[in-house]
């Protein structure tokens, strides 16, 4: 009798308290859109000799960070963006910071608007994940091309930004989809 009297002791106003096993998955679905990112970029770093495989992992990573920032933002708070960004740029081809800076601005942007237009939909989410995009990917272009000390063609800025943009759909889908199949009761 002393036991459950121990147990009761442990909870304050009569709330259950939490088991170790929704613990553990709380903490799981909290970090595992930037383990994912983590994975993808340290993947995407090898040399696969694929055309566009540094965009390809540019439009990925901010992919990701729209859709968990938009749809599930307690999977992405900014503490675990900060440190998988840190992770993140010692793989990217970048200038240093960049991609961390753009992540951070496409994580702002996607919490700015989530309220605004809840009644948007996809193409709304799409429509604005491509301007943000659009102006990081021109942003990249700027620094890349004051770092050559020559102006590059817009035509790899034209490619990064619709290899990004074109990308997302088919993440949109396998995110949902996993969120959908993994956890029924909660999916948008």
């Amino acid at each position: 009798m002393s036991t459950h009297y121990d147990r009761a002791s442990l909870r304050q106003n009569n709330l259950p308290q939490r088991t170790m096993r929704q613990t553990l998955r709380a903490l799981w679905k909290t970090v595992l859109p930037s383990l994912f990112m983590v994975v993808l970029s340290i993947v995407f770093a090898a040399p696969f000799r694929i055309l566009g495989q540094g965009e390809l992992q540019t439009g990925l990573v901010l992919g990701t960070v729209w859709f968990w920032s938009l749809y599930r933002p307690a999977s992405m708070p900014i503490w675990l963006l900060l440190i998988s960004g840190l992770i993140i740029e010692l793989f990217v081809s970048t200038p240093p910071g960049l991609l961390l800076l753009w992540m951070l601005v496409v994580y702002g942007v996607a919490h700015m608007v989530r309220f605004h237009f809840a009644e948007g939909g996809f193409f709304r989410y799409w429509g604005l994940y491509s301007l943000t995009v659009l102006v990081g990917a021109v942003l990249e272009w700027c620094l890349l091309s004051v770092r050559a000390m020559m102006i590059l063609s817009p035509s790899a800025l034209f490619f990064q930004w619709s290899l990004s943009v074109g990308v997302y759909p088919l993440l949109h889908v396998v995110f949902v989809l996993g969120r959908h199949f993994s956890h029924p009761s909660d999916h948008p």
